[in-house]
């Protein structure tokens, strides 16, 4: 190097240290100012301009930061090795790709096409911690790559960190201030429960659907969707119906004032669905359609014709994957691995956290009813179908395999106290998104979470259990003509919805056996029959004393987050009891699967 040439380096090189100076010390304004004549005097610098677009961000010229955000990436002295990386990425080499990723760190640290490599990588093979721990430092230092944020956002959904997964997309929306990335943070909000923002940010995404009327239709579907459960029943249907305005085929919007289950649709609305199923759809439009057909049909009182409705609609939906054996290997392994020793050791109890109570059993079992009137309570917060504790499995899960090569199941007699309280805690402040009072306790009401029985025994030892059941029949055929988006595979055979409840109903039997009195049993049509009765007793079992204001749930202001949100908005009634028996004739699938002895069971309830 020519001592010209070593002269520009070294004033280069003391530039470079006078911006990141500046950044460090909370100065962006001054970087700008000092960058802007650096990128001119010096424009093939890389790490000048990478520079560049963190002050701008950071002064808060996002736009203009973005931008040179993009001509980085032109002058990137390393674009031949990315391709390298491409190459690997399409041909599957994942280490290979890796390899090469890490070679572009050593040249440049946090270079962001690398940390987007090594973080994609790692969210692919379900590390998602891992994938954060990398993109936490390249955003940092670029946090104007549109990439490295949305990647980020997924990575915390997929980790389960949901207040910092919509925070990262929310600054997606400024970076990319497209539709796309609008859509992406009203699913967040909606799948969260945010749904005051999301309303905000609807008017937002419609700004940018131009004249794309598909566009519009989910965005008015997704509003009708919140404030049908904000309770604002009009409101809802009429964003329902300006959805299917502006595309009569979003067969989403079309469930959705189904699953209203009292909505009326007009004869112009019977017509253009009847239309809609004669034409040439792809499945899962098709499917929506039918099940909305059925429920019409159902108003109607067609039984014939409803149910085989509902055949066709299921047919249509059935995952050609589900084995009903995968539930019972799964359960099994629950039982062998949840012995009395291995839920010996608990969580530390602290007097001052707040107590979850759980609300635990299949879908459609009546749950939300007893969620609206326990939440009714001064000292009891609703909150939604929280995910909170599948993610938390999910963590400890990565977690176990990490520290001790083995599987939950295979590790619990080895968590500590303090891991188990790590843990519990984790769950506690994760879910805080889902909470804005400040009781004492608070419902999650999330039905699946019945196979965590034992895992929530272990985690939050102070926790209240409620196991919710309903007469099998009523629940099977609840279940079979209910649309459910996606985690209740079972639901879409008879056969297999009855060898589901046999096997939920084993697996609550084995939870009272090693945790005898930990789970509250209430048999939803006890609970309509005689509700102060239940209630008094469900809130002796919490330690709480009975409110009259339980009873009158129904006239409570509050979101309403399942297909039941219509139901619970009436006082307690007997609708729900002896539907099946209207479809006898086509519910032999599910008789014949059921064992005998919890048909016997329960066959007081079925009158």
């Amino acid at each position: 190097m020519s001592g010209y040439a070593s002269m520009q380096q070294a004033t280069l090189q003391r530039l470079l240290s006078q911006a990141k100076g500046h950044i460090a010390a909370g100065e962006p304004a001054e970087a700008v100012k000092l960058l802007y004549t650096l990128v001119r005097q010096y424009p093939d610098c890389y790490e000048g301009w990478l520079l560049f677009s963190r002050g701008l961000f950071e002064a808060g010229y996002v736009s203009e930061a973005v931008q040179v955000a993009h001509h980085a990436e032109r002058v990137d002295p390393l674009q031949q090795q990315f391709h390298g990386i491409q190459l690997c990425m399409q041909k599957g080499q994942r280490k290979d790709a890796q390899q090469l990723a890490r070679k572009m760190l050593e040249d440049y640290p946090s270079h962001p096409r690398a940390c987007f490599t090594l973080a994609s990588i790692a969210l692919a093979e379900q590390q998602p911690e891992q994938s954060i721990d990398i993109l936490a430092s390249a955003v940092t230092q670029l946090p104007a790559n549109a990439s490295l944020r949305k990647l980020l956002s997924d990575s915390y959904v997929s980790a389960g960190r949901y207040i910092l997964a919509i925070n990262a997309c929310q600054v997606l929306t400024m970076l990319d201030p497209g539709f796309e990335a609008h859509w992406a943070l009203l699913c967040l909000l909606l799948k969260y429960g945010q749904y005051t923002e999301l309303l905000q940010q609807c008017e937002q995404a419609l700004s940018y659907t131009s004249d794309n009327q598909a566009r519009q239709s989910q965005v008015e579907q997704i509003r009708g969707q919140a404030l049908r459960i904000l309770g604002r029943r009009q409101e809802s249907i009429a964003s329902l119906r300006a959805s299917l305005k502006s595309n009569p085929q979003n067969s989403e919007a079309w469930w959705a004032l189904a699953d209203f289950k009292n909505y009326t649709f007009t004869h112009g609305e019977k017509q253009q669905l009847a239309s809609l199923i004669k034409s040439d759809l792809p499945d899962f439009v098709r499917c929506q359609a039918l099940f909305t057909a059925a429920k019409i049909s159902e108003q109607g009182n067609d039984f014939a014709h409803t149910l085989s409705l509902y055949n066709q609609a299921n047919t249509c939906k059935a995952p050609p994957q589900y084995h009903p054996e995968a539930m019972t290997r799964e359960f099994s392994a629950l039982r062998q691995a949840y012995t009395p020793t291995a839920l010996s050791v608990q969580a530390e109890y602290s007097a001052n956290q707040l107590t979850p109570v759980f609300i635990v059993g299949l879908p459609r079992s009546g749950s939300t009813l007893l969620e609206q009137m326990l939440a009714s309570h001064s000292q009891i917060e609703g909150t939604l179908e929280q995910p909170t504790l599948p993610a938390i499995e999910r963590r400890m899960q990565r977690y176990v395999r990490q520290h001790y090569n083995a599987s939950l199941n295979d590790s619990l007699e080895q968590l500590s106290a303090t891991e188990l309280t790590s843990f519990g805690s984790a769950y506690i402040e994760e879910g805080q998104l889902f909470r804005q009072q400040h009781c004492p306790f608070y419902l999650d009401k999330q039905p699946f979470n019945f196979r965590y029985t034992g895992l929530i025994h272990k985690l939050l030892p102070h926790a209240v259990i409620i196991d919710m059941r309903r007469n099998p029949l009523d629940c099977g055929w609840s279940l079979y003509k209910q649309y459910f988006q996606s985690g209740v595979d079972f639901s879409y055979r008879l056969a297999h919805i009855g060898a589901a409840y046999n096997e939920y109903v084993d697996l609550m039997a084995h939870w009272q056996s090693v945790l005898p009195g930990r789970v509250l049993n209430v048999q939803y049509e006890e609970l309509v029959a005689s509700p102060e009765q239940e209630l008094r007793r469900i809130f002796r079992h919490i330690g709480l004393e009975y409110e009259s204001a339980c009873l009158n749930f129904h006239s409570a202001d509050r979101a309403v987050h399942t297909a039941s949100s219509e139901q619970v908005r009436l006082p307690v009634n007997r609708n729900g009891i002896g539907t099946w028996q209207k479809f006898d004739q086509g519910l032999n699938a599910l008789k014949s699967s059921l064992r005998p002895d919890i048909l016997d069971q329960c066959s007081h309830y079925f009158d």
